[in-house]
């Protein structure tokens, strides 16, 4: 699959996010539009902002915010400016393969650490990595963490639903890596796929090589569809698995499964995060007084 990239000059980069659920109040994304092809990715609806097809275009034609750092430099420095704690790559991976070239990413990264601001790193490639250097430095001076994302343990069902994104042997060779160096790592296993990838031991499987990663916690989600991202997974299954139509169109009459499998899947969820020790989350105090325990419960959707 061929992509094309277009270099544009941004007028800002950091983003206003009003969600309770989130442990962060700002965003940046160096890029828009995304070559891991995630078949799930709830951002695709974004580029039909810039009058292209999400369901199709979103991981064919990427957005290279070329000043991004620049931009950001004179965001940070404005007086106004409180610290806040800042996703980076909110809506898109900011380490997808055109990071090599561009290095906008690591750029932006070094005017964070200039303005000593907070920043949680969201991530599915092993490219991260090579700044281990700068997020070293920058814990400490302030909060700095990596969520690497994960799908499933079986890499063949991964490679089926993340076709250019890392193996998972690499991603948690990664996540190894950077606690070596002392960086926090966060773990997003997420989502978790209905009648894909959500029996009991693939979920535990998960969650147990993490914790052997040394990881510091997980955050674990359900597959949620709508609009063009529901348009584009029911395509995939209708390539891969076409025997699952039917229970999906009955599944997912909403954006999101039943209650009753919310609730048996997060019970599993809540369970295995005590199991392995995989709750040592702290970046509430960058965004409210709100303690991280209630955020981490939310990001579970605990009812």
């Amino acid at each position: 699959m061929k992509a094309t990239y277009i270099e544009h000059k941004c007028k800002n980069i950091l983003h206003k996010i009003d969600n309770p659920r989130l442990p962060f109040n700002w965003g940046a994304n160096p890029y828009r539009g995304c070559l891991h092809s995630c078949i799930y990715c709830f951002a695709r609806y974004t580029h039909s902002y810039l009058e292209l097809d999400p369901e199709h275009e979103f991981e064919t034609t990427i957005i290279v915010k070329k000043n991004a750092a620049k931009i950001l430099r004179k965001e940070l420095a404005n007086p106004k400016w409180k610290k806040e704690l800042v996703n980076l790559g909110s809506v898109c991976d900011p380490y997808q393969p055109i990071e090599r070239k561009y290095e906008i990413t690591r750029d932006m990264l070094l005017e964070f650490q200039r303005y000593k601001t907070p920043v949680t790193v969201a991530t599915k490639s092993s490219l991260v990595t090579r700044d281990k250097d700068i997020l070293a430095e920058m814990s400490r001076d302030t909060y700095v963490d990596v969520v690497i994302s994960f799908s499933s343990i079986n890499d063949q069902i991964r490679k089926k639903v993340e076709p250019r994104a890392t193996s998972t042997q690499k991603r948690l060779e990664t996540i190894s890596e950077l606690r070596e160096n002392g960086i926090n790592v966060g773990v997003l296993l997420m989502p978790i796929i209905p009648f894909l990838n959500d029996t009991e031991n693939e979920i535990e499987e998960l969650f147990k090589a993490v914790s052997e990663t040394g990881a510091n916690y997980v955050i674990p989600g359900i597959l949620y569809l709508i609009g063009s991202t529901k348009k584009r997974f029911f395509e995939f299954l209708d390539k891969h698995y076409p025997e699952l139509v039917e229970k999906y169109k009955s599944f997912y009459k909403s954006r999101s499964p039943p209650k009753s499998y919310n609730e048996r899947i997060n019970q599993l969820f809540r369970h295995y995060r005590g199991k392995y020790d995989l709750h040592k989350f702290t970046p509430g105090q960058w965004k409210s007084k709100k303690d991280t325990q209630s955020v981490l419960d939310h990001y579970v959707q605990k009812k």
